[in-house]
Formats: C-alpha cells, structure tokens, sequence
C-alpha cells in the first residue's frame, strides 16, 4: 500500500465524516482515498455504506494522543479515574436464561405444544452459536428471527408450522420478561453512591430493553440508553463505541472524556470485552449462567473477571 509520508496522530482522524476519539494511529492513502488504522484492517469509501471520499478527512478537534495513557498491566501510566460506567444488558443486568426461558415456554403452550425441560437446554446453546454468528457479522438480527426456531425445533425433533408466529410470540414474551441478576440492584447502588454516571450499551432492541429494565426498577438508574438499533451498528464495531463516548462526553458535559476513563462491564467475550478492549476501555467481564457457553478467553491484565454481582461490588469497594 503507498501511504503519506505524514503519521496521522493518534486520535486525530475523522471516521466516516464524525470526529471520534480513536487510541490508535494510522495512515491516509491519497491514491485510493482510504486508511489504515494500527491494529484494524484497512477501511475506505468503496467498503462502507453512506460513505464518501470527502468523508475522510482529519478531525478536528485533535485530541491528546492516548498512547501514553494506557491501561495498567502494559508497562504504562496507571489508568485515569472511571468516569462513566457502560453496562450490559442481557446476562449482565438481567437474566437472559430465565427471561427467554418465560418465552419459549409461552410460545410452546400458545401454539399447544408439548413442554419438555431438555428443550431448554437445547435452546440456550443453539442461540448462543447464532448470537457468536451476530456479533462476528456473518448474520443480521433479522436473518436471526427467520432461521432461529427452524434450526432449534429440528433439534427438538417437533414439527413447526409457523416458525414466523412463533418467532413473533417468543419475541413478545422475551421483550417483556425481566428477571434481574442476583445482587445486580445493589451493584448499580453502589455505582450511583459515588456518583458515577451510567449508561446502557446493548446490542437489542432499544424499545423492549427499556421495557424490560423498567419493569425491573433499574430504569431510572441510567442516565441513557445506547443500543444497536439507534447506533445502526452492533457491538464489538469501533463505531458503536465511538457513537456511546461522543453521546457520553455531550450528557455529562465532559467533551475530553477518554476511553480509558470509561468501565465497560458485560458478558460477552467478543462483543463488550473485546469491543472495549479495542476501544481503549476498562472492562468486568461478567461469567454469570455460562454453563451453555464453556468459552475459555485469554488472559489479560487489563479485564478483571468476575461469576456474580457480588463480587463486581468487592472489587468496586476495593478501588474506592
């Protein structure tokens, strides 16, 4: 690739016409109006929808350069004072398990369907291997839908006549079960007594995670709530983390917040840990109900791995 002879700086480029916050550094391309970004594959207009070559241009303002300011454990500075917490909504708030546990058992008495337990267990697995498929961009939420219930009633070895209605009346259900974690309420107490701003970062609707945190009372603990859908981009995407900073720095008046004054907390390895690790972010990695899903991830320094609530409230405890 012929690359300028000029380095960008460090969080100076402008990713797709918005000024973001990126801790990388990078090249521009002048001959194919792309670039490249230390530790992403290469990006230009031609790749990305709604984009066009004026769009990548240099940002302005330039932040300061966040390679001397990086996470702990890496041979650099101590990381700045958290500022802003991102949480996690399914398998970290709530219960995914049991709220899609509501579901699927609704749906099979709406269709007059016989229940058995093993269904379940089969049903959490298969989705799991669907939602990997989701957060690497290999399929869409709405592709999801359609092959979801085809794929497990196979495995049920039931018929399935109208996977589409049942599909709508899972749905419906899920979007309107809340079964919080145990102790997750009093996380998010200890969170507020200090003061710390929280956000929502989810790759569901926006529309029935609200609905669902409201019935669980947690609601009101956010300041706001960022999802796939408003974003029009899924997590681990650099961008949906870009979009969550910029919308944090303008509700907390803090237009110079940092990534690495950001805590994610979530349950996902690839879409909030890895999407965070990316980004520059703290991060809990929450391994609450994993026994359908034994991913083993490398360990980092960086990612402070936890089983429950309680022990996120430990170790908050301990660093304040």
């Amino acid at each position: 690739m012929t690359v300028s002879k000029n380095k960008l700086p460090a969080s100076s480029l402008a990713f797709f016409g918005k000024s973001v916050l990126l801790p990388y550094s990078g090249f521009m391309n002048h001959e194919n109006n792309s670039f490249s970004i230390t530790g992403l594959p290469e990006c230009s207009p031609a790749k990305c929808e709604n984009s066009t070559k004026s769009d990548l241009n240099l940002a302005l303002p330039v932040y300061p350069d966040l390679s001397a300011t990086a996470l702990p454990g890496k041979g650099r500075p101590k990381s700045q004072k958290i500022k802003a917490i991102w949480i996690d909504v399914d398998q970290t708030l709530l219960d995914f398990d049991l709220c899609a546990k509501d579901a699927l058992q609704a749906a099979f008495e709406a269709f007059s369907l016989p229940w058995k337990e093993e269904y379940f267990a089969i049903f959490l697995k298969e989705n799991a291997k669907l939602w990997d498929q989701i957060e690497e961009g290999k399929m869409s939420r709405d592709t999801l839908r359609q092959v979801r219930f085809p794929i497990m009633f196979k495995r049920f070895g039931l018929p399935l006549a109208q996977p589409a209605a049942f599909e709508s009346r899972f749905s419906q259900v899920l979007h309107s079960s809340a079964h919080p974690l145990n102790k997750a309420r009093e996380g998010l107490k200890s969170f507020r007594q200090k003061q710390i701003p929280l956000f929502v970062i989810s790759n569901g609707p926006a529309a029935g995670q609200k609905n669902r945190l409201e019935k669980a009372g947690m609601l009101a603990d956010f300041i706001e709530v960022f999802t796939s859908q408003d974003f029009q981009c899924a997590k681990p995407d650099l961008q949906f983390f870009c979009q969550a900073l910029e919308k944090t720095r303008q509700v907390i008046g803090d237009p110079k917040l940092k990534p690495e004054q950001v805590l994610v907390i979530g349950d996902s390895w690839k879409a909030d840990i890895c999407g965070a690790l990316d980004f520059g972010s703290r991060c809990i990695w929450l391994r609450a109900n994993r026994q359908h899903d034994p991913f083993e991830a490398p360990k980092d320094e960086r990612v402070v791995e936890v089983q429950d609530w309680q022990q996120i409230i430990d170790w908050w405890n301990q660093q304040n």
